[in-house]
């Protein structure tokens, strides 16, 4: 028993001794009663910073030994994401050759060229763009022996929009004649299913002829295959198909959606870029930024892509993979600051 006392207490002050080599140990001080620790005498450095947030410029201070608050403006760089869509006639992925070796969307777009005039491309690309800006308030706190390391919290607000995505304007004309197709399928479907409707397809107040009419109703809408959807199936009991097609501005179009207020966690490291002059310095900054769980992504028809809809294109779906862990959004960012004042 004696041997276990004697075991017990050098395993403490070994213990003790270990934590005391700790660049994270708290400094015992801030508990005590003493004013000056707790001295309000702030400085003011403007910032500059780059990181995954973007880049950004702000203002920030060191109130005391054991308080600082930053705040900055920061958006993310222009850049391009390219996402390509075929264009689909009909709900299902089965090209559905004739006797000359033409698929059902190349059958159908000479029909709608003979129609109208416009050449049709089977080939749609969309340019994604970051629209991702924010202000943040933060209030570093500096609870350790060692000053330079700090614990950070605050939040960021700004776009719920982070990300948009269109077709690119040279692709207008085709999403023009797979809108004027559609709108020919809607009179016929409905002239087939309403005994009340008006005549068979009508464009530019021409009556198409019977055999034209029943070819596109045969073939079906035109569209881009985007996913299926999750708890929708046909009377086939098969997943109903989700296919993006123009909007009534003749556009595809798609956003990225996160919450506007963005609460903030993390922690950093600051330190002077010159040991003979302590007004440049710098700082490392590591946390997660709470944006409210798996970003959502709408098109301009207001389908839900990430939590609505599986098998989704082989593209769309690679970027999907990569959004789904990002229910928080990891923070790294590097500072350079200047003192202006003290």
């Amino acid at each position: 028993m004696k041997k276990f006392g004697i075991t017990l207490i050098m395993a403490a002050a070994l213990c003790l001794d270990s934590a005391a080599a700790l660049p994270f140990r708290l400094d015992l001080d801030q508990f005590s009663i003493n004013p000056e620790l707790y001295a309000f005498k702030p400085d003011l450095s403007v910032s500059f910073e780059t990181g995954t947030t973007g880049i950004g410029v702000g203002l920030e201070s060191r109130l005391n030994q054991y308080f600082g608050v930053r705040t900055s403006f920061t958006w993310m760089p222009h850049f391009e994401v390219p996402l390509h869509f075929r264009i689909q006639v009909g709900d299902d992925d089965n090209p559905d050759y004739d006797s000359q070796g033409r698929s059902r969307f190349e059958r159908m777009a000479s029909e709608l060229e003979e129609i109208t005039g416009f050449k049709i491309s089977q080939q749609v690309e969309m340019i994604g763009e970051p629209n991702m800006y924010n202000f943040k308030l933060l209030i570093d706190v500096h609870p350790f022996k060692d000053k330079r390391w700090y614990i950070t919290t605050g939040f960021y607000a700004g776009s719920s929009v982070i990300g948009r995505a269109q077709n690119r304007p040279e692709d207008m004309t085709t999403l023009i004649a797979a809108a004027m197709y559609n709108n020919i399928y809607d009179n016929v479907y409905d002239t087939e299913y309403n005994d009340d409707a008006e005549p068979h397809g009508v464009i530019l107040g021409v009556e198409l002829s019977q055999e034209i009419t029943d070819k596109i109703f045969d073939a079906g809408r035109m569209g881009m295959h985007v996913g299926d959807f999750k708890d929708q199936t046909d009377i086939n009991g098969k997943p109903v198909r989700y296919k993006m097609e123009p909007g009534a501005d003749n556009m595809v179009k798609a956003e990225m959606v996160v919450n506007s207020f963005k609460p903030y966690l993390g922690g950093g490291f600051s330190g002077q870029l010159s040991k003979n002059d302590d007004r440049f310095r710098f700082a490392v900054d590591c946390g997660i930024i709470f944006w409210g769980g798996t970003p959502k992504i709408y098109t301009h028809d207001g389908t839900e892509i990430v939590h609505d809809l599986t098998n989704l294109n082989h593209q769309i779906e690679d970027y999907v993979k990569l959004i789904r862990p990002l229910k928080v959004f990891p923070l790294l960012n590097v500072s350079l600051t200047y003192r202006i004042f003290k």
